[in-house]
C-alpha cells in the first residue's frame, strides 16, 4: 500500500506576506482614490454652475379688485370634561 500524501499547508510567512500584501494594497488604492477625488471647493463650483437662474417677478393686486376675507366659525359640543 503507498502512503496518502496531503497537500502542502501554506506556511505561516506565506500567508502572512500575503495578508500584508493584500493590505498594502487596499491603502494604494484608498489613497489613489483621496487623491483623484475634486476638493470640496470644486464640488461647490460645480454645484452652482448646475443650479438654475431664477427670476422672480411680484404681481400686484389691480385696483378693481375688492379684499376678500372669509371667517371660519368652528362650532363644537363639549363634554363636561371626560376623555374618553
Amino acid at each position: 500500500m503507498s502512503n496518502y500524501k496531503f497537500a502542502e499547508l501554506p506556511s505561516n510567512e506565506s500567508v502572512a506576506s500575503v495578508t500584508t500584501f493584500l493590505i498594502s494594497a487596499w491603502f494604494v488604492l484608498a489613497g489613489g482614490a483621496m487623491l483623484v477625488e475634486p476638493s470640496v471647493d470644486s464640488q461647490a463650483r460645480a454645484l452652482s454652475a448646475k443650479t438654475p437662474v431664477v427670476t422672480v417677478r411680484q404681481l400686484t393686486a389691480q385696483a378693481d379688485q375688492p379684499d376678500v376675507r372669509f371667517t371660519i366659525q368652528v362650532v363644537a359640543q363639549r363634554d363636561a370634561g371626560r376623555v374618553s
